[in-house]
């Protein structure tokens, strides 16, 4: 009779080891793949940073020598044909084939595209139903200018031009951008400010 009480009692102790056991793996495979998760959350927030930063660096990098390039349109009118606080239009030989294009960078929505429309016809005329619209940054936030324009009293700490803008006084254009995808990413902001050479003064 003793021996079938400790049999069953060694029975019972090592049935609690096992459940024991089992709790502890489970514990520690959570554990893990808790981690394992925030690693991987980590590393797409990085892509994910990482493609909207190199996405504002070449947006910046096409339109800093655009901008810069501008010169007056096929028609012989003034080289910036319109500039409010989310959209510039402008004129510049993009194809390097001697003859001007119209440029224009708007923001619809939350991303901001890029309309080229060459001239066609003799004599020369843009249409625009011809514009070639393609898609340069997304997640665009809207609200606060993207486009921000100077006089020839700017030297860093003037103020921005008041609208009504006279646009044959812009000698500087400052672009911010914002991108921020709420589900993805934090905000990542940029900037940069351009002087066109044609219309250089003295900044």
């Amino acid at each position: 009779m003793n021996i079938q009480s400790n049999q069953n009692k060694c029975s019972g102790f090592t049935l609690v080891e096992i459940l024991i056991s089992l709790a502890i793996f489970a514990g520690i495979a959570f554990i893990i793949g808790t981690f394992m998760k925030t690693i991987f959350d980590y590393q797409l927030l990085f892509t994910q940073q990482l493609t909207a930063q190199q996405e504002l660096e070449t947006t910046f990098a096409a339109m800093l020598p655009e901008v810069r390039s501008m010169v007056p349109s096929a028609l012989g009118g003034y080289a910036i044909a319109q500039a409010a606080t989310s959209s510039l239009t402008f004129f510049v030989d993009a194809d390097a084939d001697g003859i001007a294009d119209q440029v224009r960078y708007f923001l619809s929505g939350t991303t901001l595209y890029k309309g080229i429309t060459r001239p066609i016809g003799n004599p020369l005329v843009y249409v625009g139903a011809n514009e070639i619209v393609t898609e340069v940054a997304h997640y665009v936030v809207s609200g606060a200018p993207i486009f921000t324009y100077f006089d020839v009293n700017y030297t860093g700490t003037e103020a921005a031009m008041t609208y009504p803008l006279t646009i044959s006084g812009i000698r500087l254009i400052r672009v911010d951008l914002t991108v921020h995808d709420p589900d993805k990413t934090s905000p990542l902001s940029s900037s940069i400010e351009i002087v066109p050479r044609n219309l250089r003064t003295n900044l």
